[in-house]
């Protein structure tokens, strides 16, 4: 049975309230933002109300959970608060561009797509001007189609991969575990292809597959931020450089367990 109204407006009341309460223990953990940018997407897309606020009070139920189970093993630790945790993840991304290409987006991801975009434009087109047209070039192009489709924008659209993700964080009517899922395949899909390019391109430097003495030429008007980070610089090197860009990338977004960065 459908809710009525007035019951609609009195779990919404609830839930605010709760939010706001335990913002005053920890506002990052407990995003009354989040939820009111939720609760506006689902009524302007005319989403299932219903739904919407059955997984919101779930989803918050979980939160008070996860912010009890974390209280108390701070106090028998002495260890660090949430919003120490939190703040230090956060700094650690900092390095990174932050792209707010929706207000449904986790920081982690906005962080992340800064991240690639910028491979995209700086490291990317020095790999393909290393390889393109050797044997090696093949080994590559899985990863660069993954890398290209999250991180190469046009016309100041978002990329392939995020306008999917945009998709799916709408089509997810607020659900936070269908939007959490999309955003971790991103990281896996992503990392995953990093992972792959950092290894074949490992090869080819330990196999002296890379001339030591060409230098890196990219067109500086095509890729104006690949020329002034490699311009000049001796193969070998701006390679060296791209493997470390990438195990950075995988490491900050904690996915090296996954991809298997530091299995011996």
């Amino acid at each position: 049975m459908a809710l009525s109204d007035q019951e609609i407006k009195t779990i919404v009341e609830k839930l605010r309230t709760e939010y706001r309460e335990g913002a005053k223990q920890s506002p990052k953990v407990f995003d009354a933002k989040g939820f009111e940018d939720r609760y506006i997407q689902t009524l302007k897309h005319r989403g299932n109300l219903d739904n919407f606020l059955k997984d919101e009070v779930d989803f918050l139920e979980k939160i008070k959970t996860k912010h009890k189970e974390l209280t108390e093993r701070r106090n028998a630790s002495k260890g660090e608060t949430i919003n120490r945790i939190l703040d230090e993840q956060e700094e650690k991304l900092s390095k990174y561009q932050k792209v707010d290409f929706h207000p449904l987006a986790r920081p982690e991801m906005r962080y992340f797509y800064g991240a690639m975009t910028s491979f995209a434009e700086t490291d990317l087109p020095v790999l393909i001007h290393i390889f393109r047209g050797t044997p090696e070039y093949s080994g590559f192009q899985d990863s660069i189609s993954m890398i290209e489709r999250v991180g190469v924008t046009k016309r100041g659209m978002p990329s392939l991969r995020i306008s999917e993700h945009i998709k799916a964080l709408l089509d997810a009517n607020g659900n936070q575990s269908a939007m959490e899922r999309d955003s971790q395949n991103i990281l896996k899909e992503v990392c995953i292809a990093l992972a792959a390019l950092r290894k074949t391109a490992l090869e080819c430097v330990e196999k002296n597959r890379v001339s030591d003495r060409m230098t890196v030429q990219v067109n500086d008007r095509d890729y104006p931020k690949a020329s002034e980070a490699y311009k000049n610089l001796l193969f070998g090197i701006a390679l060296e450089k791209i493997i470390v860009k990438a195990e950075n990338i995988i490491r900050d977004f904690r996915m090296s367990d996954l991809v298997g960065l530091d299995a011996k």
